[in-house]
């Protein structure tokens, strides 16, 4: 197994990607794509930029992103424009919620979870909490793992002024 190191602030994260995906069972796919859909929010709730470097690395050439087509370029650009949106966030899937299906035959899987959420903009004075629906479609085709599609749905959502602010 190979692994791809990640610089997350002041954590250093080694996500187990494999060399080899085509020597990969079904177990094996479910229980990686498990740990990716994990580490990927563990990522995505680290408070600085560093995530937007590795999209090429972690997504294949194309994505399906919400249900619109994304080259890596636009998708860095997207992350880019959340991150500066929503500079503090917190993404945690719930617990017991996160299923796996897998194509053996493709290669692929898909993770279906309720992730619970919590966003900030210290500076603008906002917030946002709540849960949604997450979908992450990995595919073990190629040489390492790659995400093909990211999206999900509201469930419940809160939004506000931060503690001690005026939210007008």
């Amino acid at each position: 197994m190979n692994f791809r190191t990640l610089a997350v602030g002041v954590v250093v994260a080694a996500i187990p990607w494999v060399g080899a995906a085509h020597a990969l069972s079904p177990a094996d796919m479910q229980a990686r794509t498990a740990v990716i859909a994990n580490r990927y929010l563990q990522i995505w709730s680290s408070n600085n930029v560093s995530p937007v470097a590795d999209v090429p690395y972690m997504y294949g050439r194309t994505v399906q992103f919400y249900g619109k087509p994304y080259t890596q370029a636009d998708l860095q650009a997207e992350k880019r424009r959340a991150i500066a949106q929503w500079p503090v966030r917190r993404y945690v899937h719930r617990p017991g919620t996160m299923r796996i299906l897998c194509n053996a035959e493709a290669r692929k899987c898909a993770a279906r979870s309720t992730i619970d959420f919590a966003v900030a903009n210290p500076s603008r004075g906002t917030r946002k909490s709540g849960s949604a629906k997450f979908d992450l479609g990995v595919s073990f085709a190629g040489p390492h793992p790659v995400i093909l599609y990211e999206g999900g749905s509201s469930n419940r959502r809160q939004a506000g002024a931060l503690s001690g602010r005026s939210g007008s």
